[in-house]
C-alpha cells in the first residue's frame, strides 16, 4: 500500500527537480539574502547588532511568503483537479487516495523546506555580524518548517473540502485572519467587558477565553519568531509551537484523507430552470452603445446597477452603525471606560473601512479582468475584434471603475466632513504617504493583472509576494536615493524615486501583460 503511494509522490520529487525554474527559483533567494545583507550594512552604523537586524528581515520575509504560499499554492492541490475533471482519471489510473494526498500536497511543501533549507549556510553571515548565534538559527528555522507543515496540510484540507480553488483560498484566508488576530480581538472583548464590570477575573467565561487566547498564542508562530529573535535565547529548538503545529498538521492531512471519497464524488449538476426562466423575463433594458467591453463588464461581471445599489446601500449603513452606534455607545458608557469614541475617530474608522473596500473590490476586479476569457478560451476570438489587446483592457477597467462608484463617493464624502481624518490616517512623519500608497496600490494591480493570466490560481498571493519581495530588493537603492536627495529635497526625495521606479515597473508590466495575451491567443 505505502510503497504505490510513494511512487507518485517519488515521480513528482523527480519531476521537480527536472524543472528550471525550482533551481531558479532557489538561486534567486539566495540572491534575496545578499541583497537584504546589502541593505543590513547600509544600516549597519545605527544599530548594534547588525547580524541581528539582517536575520529578522530573512525571517520575517519567509513568514510572509509562506503564508502567501498557503493562499495561493497549497490551497489549490486537489481543486484545480477537480475543475479540470482529472479526478476519475487518476483514480482510474490506479493511484489511490494516499498517493494522491501526498504527490499533490507532501511534495510540494517539500519544495518550500529545501527553499528554507536552502538558505541556512548563508544565514550563517549574521553570526559573523554579531548580535545572534546558530542555535537561534537553527530555532528559526525550525519553526517555519512546522510552520510550512501546517500551512500545507491545513490548505490541504480546505482544497479537498471545497469544490472551487476560489472558495479553498477564501477558508484558507478566513483561517489566516482568525488564527493570527484571534488573540488580540479577544483580548480586546475582554477588556472592554471587564471595564464595564460585565465579567471579572474570577469568572469561568473570562477563565476559558483567557486559557483558549493563551494557547493560540504557544501554537503562533509569530509569538515563536518574536521570542526566538530575542537576545539570549537559549531554549529547546523543539517548542511547543513546533509540536503543536506538526501535530495539527498531520490531524489535519489525516482528515483530508478520511473525508477525500466523500468530498471528491461526482456529483450531476441539475439545471435551475426557474432560474432560467426569471433570468429570460428580467432581462437588461440598456444597451451597449460604442463602448461595448466596459458595459459587458459592468453589468455581467461587477454586478451592473443592481450591485451599485447593494453596495451603496452597505456602505451607508456601515458608515451609519459605526458613527451613530459609536456616539451612543460613548454616550451611555461609565467615564472609566477604556476607549472614548469621539467624532473624529469614528470618521477615521468609517474612511479606514471605505479604504479597505475599496482595496478590496479593486482586488478582486482586476484578478479576474482576463478569467473569464481565458476560462472559456475567448482571448483569441478577442484578438481578431478591430480594437487592440492594451484598448480591450482598458475599456475593461472602464467597466470596472463605474462599479467603484459607490465606495468612492462615500470616501469623497468623508473626506468633505472630516478633511482631518485623510490625513490622520496617512500621518506618519511623511505628508506624500497618500500619494505613495496611491502608486504602491496601481503597482500591486498591475502585478495582480499579470499574474492573473499566468497562473491559473493563487494571483492575489503570487502578486502580494512580488511586492513584498521589490519592496525588500528596492529598499538599499531607496536609502541610497534617500541620503543624495534627501537633504536637498528633503520629503520629495523619499518618493520620487519611488514613484518613477513604480511608473517604470507598470509600463513594463503593460508591455508584458499585452504580449502574454498575445502568446495565448496564438496558442489556443
Amino acid at each position: 500500500m505505502f510503497r504505490g503511494s510513494l511512487i507518485f509522490c517519488s515521480f513528482s520529487l523527480k519531476k521537480d527537480i527536472l524543472l528550471k525554474k525550482t533551481h531558479v527559483l532557489r538561486f534567486a533567494c539566495v540572491a534575496l539574502v545578499f541583497l537584504i545583507l546589502f541593505s543590513s550594512w547600509l544600516t549597519s552604523s545605527r544599530t548594534s547588532s547588525p547580524g541581528l537586524d539582517f536575520f529578522t528581515k530573512i525571517v520575517w520575509l519567509n513568514f510572509w511568503l509562506v503564508t502567501l504560499t498557503g493562499i495561493g499554492f497549497f490551497s489549490t492541490a486537489i481543486t484545480e483537479e477537480k475543475e479540470e475533471e482529472t479526478l476519475p482519471l487518476l483514480k482510474l489510473a490506479g493511484i489511490n487516495t494516499l498517493a494522491l494526498l501526498l504527490g499533490k500536497s507532501t511534495v510540494r511543501a517539500s519544495r518550500v523546506i529545501l527553499l528554507l533549507m536552502g538558505q541556512l549556510p548563508f544565514l550563517m553571515i549574521a553570526v559573523a555580524l554579531g548580535g545572534i548565534t546558530p542555535h537561534q538559527i537553527y530555532a528559526a528555522i525550525g519553526a517555519l518548517v512546522a510552520y510550512v507543515l501546517l500551512v500545507a496540510n491545513f490548505s490541504l484540507l480546505c482544497s479537498v473540502y471545497a469544490k472551487r480553488s476560489g472558495t479553498a483560498i477564501a477558508l484558507v484566508s478566513a483561517a489566516f485572519f482568525l488564527f493570527f488576530f484571534f488573540p488580540l480581538l479577544m483580548t480586546e472583548f475582554l477588556t472592554n467587558l471587564q471595564s464595564r464590570g460585565y465579567v471579572t477575573t474570577n469568572d469561568s467565561l473570562y477563565q476559558s477565553i483567557v486559557s483558549c487566547v493563551n494557547y493560540c498564542k504557544e501554537i503562533s508562530v509569530t509569538d515563536s519568531l518574536n521570542t526566538i529573535l530575542t537576545t539570549g535565547y537559549s531554549e529547546s529548538v523543539m517548542t511547543t509551537q513546533v509540536i503543536n503545529n506538526l501535530l495539527i498538521g498531520l490531524s489535519c492531512f489525516f482528515i483530508a484523507w478520511l473525508i477525500f471519497e466523500r468530498c471528491t464524488e461526482s456529483k450531476p449538476v441539475l439545471e435551475k430552470r426557474s432560474g432560467i426562466k426569471w433570468y429570460k423575463r428580467k432581462r437588461r433594458k440598456s444597451r451597449p452603445g460604442r463602448l461595448a467591453i466596459s458595459w459587458k463588464e459592468f453589468h455581467f461581471l461587477s454586478g451592473g446597477t443592481r450591485a451599485l445599489q447593494l453596495k451603496s446601500t452597505l456602505y451607508l449603513s456601515g458608515i451609519l452603525t459605526i458613527v451613530g452606534g459609536g456616539m451612543i455607545l460613548d454616550q451611555y458608557s461609565s467615564p472609566t471606560f477604556v476607549f472614548s469614541y469621539s467624532w473624529k475617530e469614528l470618521m477615521n474608522t468609517s474612511l479606514i473601512l471605505l479604504v479597505s473596500g475599496f482595496v478590496v473590490e479593486c482586488t478582486i476586479y482586476f484578478s479576474r479582468i482576463f478569467r473569464e476569457e481565458r476560462t472559456q478560451k475567448m482571448i483569441p476570438l478577442l484578438s481578431i475584434l478591430p480594437l487592440s489587446i492594451m484598448r480591450i483592457a482598458y475599456e475593461k477597467i472602464g467597466g470596472y471603475l463605474l462599479a467603484l462608484m459607490p465606495v468612492c463617493i462615500g470616501i469623497c464624502i468623508i473626506v468633505l466632513i472630516s478633511p482631518d481624518s485623510a490625513f490622520n490616517l496617512f500621518d506618519s512623519g511623511y505628508h506624500s504617504l497618500f500619494i505613495v500608497f496611491l502608486i504602491q496600490l496601481v503597482l500591486f494591480l498591475h502585478f495582480l493583472t499579470y499574474f492573473s493570466i499566468v497562473v491559473r490560481w493563487g494571483a492575489l498571493a503570487f502578486a502580494a509576494g512580488t511586492m513584498i519581495l521589490m519592496a525588500s530588493c528596492a529598499t538599499p537603492f531607496l536609502q541610497i536615493t534617500y541620503l543624495l536627495f534627501g537633504k536637498v529635497f528633503g520629503e520629495t526625495g523619499f518618493f520620487l524615486p519611488l514613484f518613477y521606479l513604480s511608473l517604470l515597473s507598470c509600463f513594463v508590466l503593460q508591455i508584458l501583460i499585452g504580449k502574454r495575451l498575445n502568446q495565448i491567443a496564438s496558442e489556443e
